[in-house]
């Protein structure tokens, strides 16, 4: 330990001088390690308190003193300071920097207001968070090594919403797999490995379900609590490119070249308290917000329906010279390059030119990069031509019927 020094050096005999300038090289060796306070003070002097184990220095005014590093562990301490007054502060920002806001709390303080207050039962964040990572690195890592149920993230509300908040966890299921949840009244629910089902709940109750596994693999499910069907339009999927792109696209994969896969599924179901029992659209088709079709279902079969009422159509004439337009329709019997094992009945399209109106597309026609724009053509277009060469052609054998008739009576 220092002898207090008072850093003057008395005009005396030299082994008092050399005694004196001793103590003075000691005290500064050692900070001025007294046991307790040094008797004279200087302003901005060194102190190490050896009874309170604690450095420290004076202020401008040698009187007060700031503590700030334990001599035994070099741990820093100091006064718990407060938002507008922080402990630890940064250079050229007295008011930003780090403070204790009660037991156990650290608070971080920017420009006098609290941005941040980290507890040991929760955690507050306010303002905002900015990662700027290298290539390859995650912009923000959080991880728990404890017990699998662990969160890894735990954002909780305040005590008058206790079943707000978000939780994010791992959670080592029954079977093996592993579950992300959002907790509280309305649920959020992510399997993941070989689940992956992802269920959206509210009151506990499904609401809208994907599965991933098993028999039901692949399906989409929207749930009501009372009548399990959807009673708005849920999804809306546009696509507004000039590109011939989808608005949404189904893709059912056949696994190992066994089994039918299902794209979409469509189910009305006949639950109680429904008045049509199930029957009814299946999907509406509208243009410019009017309806131009639909898929109707009457509880046992299917109807493809196109807008046919009188009111939405005018010019109406009788259709004439049919035979003539049927003649010019060919069939032929032919495979498809897909199924050379299947062979059926048909037209090619660029050839049916008698009701033009049944084919899409043109002839050989291609996109910017030269893959083919395949035609189509809706068959059902051809009934009313079929129907009227019919009735033309029963007018004939009604008339050579009347003229055998009467040829056989005389």
């Amino acid at each position: 330990m220092a002898k207090p020094a008072d850093y003057v050096v008395d005009n005396d005999t030299g082994a008092n001088v050399r005694s004196d300038l001793n103590d003075l090289f000691e005290a500064i060796r050692q900070n001025n390690g007294y046991g307790s306070e040094p008797t004279v003070k200087y302003n901005y002097m060194w102190y190490a308190n050896t009874s309170s184990d604690r450095m420290a220095f004076y202020k401008a005014n040698a009187t007060d003193r700031v503590e700030f590093l334990s001599l035994a562990n070099g741990n820093f301490f100091g006064p718990n300071g407060s938002a507008s007054d922080p402990s630890y502060t940064f250079t050229n920002s007295a008011s930003t920097g780090f403070y204790r806001s009660a037991s156990n709390q650290i608070g971080v303080s920017n420009n006098s207001v609290n941005t941040a207050l980290f507890k040991t039962t929760g955690t507050e964040i306010k303002g905002k968070l900015e990662v700027a990572p290298a290539s390859g690195d995650a912009a923000f890592d959080i991880k728990t090594t404890g017990n699998a149920n662990d969160s890894a993230i735990n954002l909780i509300a305040d005590t008058t919403h206790t079943t707000g908040g978000l939780s994010i966890k791992r959670l080592q299921t029954a079977n093996g797999n592993s579950e992300i949840l959002h907790q509280g009244t309305g649920d959020f629910i992510l399997h993941t490995e070989t689940e992956a089902d992802i269920v959206f709940k509210t009151d506990s109750v499904d609401r809208f379900t994907i599965f991933g596994v098993g028999t039901q693999e692949g399906t989409m499910i929207s749930h009501d609590s009372t009548r399990n069907v959807l009673t708005t339009a849920g999804i809306a999927l546009t696509n507004t490119s000039n590109d011939n792109g989808a608005g949404f696209e189904f893709v059912s994969i056949v696994k190992n070249g066994t089994g039918v896969g299902t794209c979409v599924f469509i189910n009305r179901l006949a639950a109680a308290g429904l008045p049509d029992s199930g029957t009814g659209k299946l999907i509406e088709f509208e243009y410019n917000s009017s309806n131009v079709g639909s898929i109707t279902t009457n509880g046992s079969a299917t109807a493809y329906n196109v807008s046919s009422d009188y009111r939405l159509k005018e010019n109406v004439v009788n259709l004439t010279d049919a035979i003539t337009r049927l003649k010019t329709l060919k069939t032929y019997r032919f495979n498809y390059k897909n199924n050379s094992e299947l062979t059926v009945d048909g037209f090619l399209a660029h050839e049916v030119t008698a009701v033009p109106e049944a084919i899409t597309g043109t002839k050989d026609q291609v996109d910017s990069n030269g893959k083919p724009i395949y035609q189509g053509i809706d068959q059902s277009k051809l009934v009313p031509l079929l129907t009227a060469a019919l009735q033309e052609a029963v007018v004939k054998i009604e008339t050579l019927e009347t003229k055998v008739a009467a040829l056989e009576a005389g």
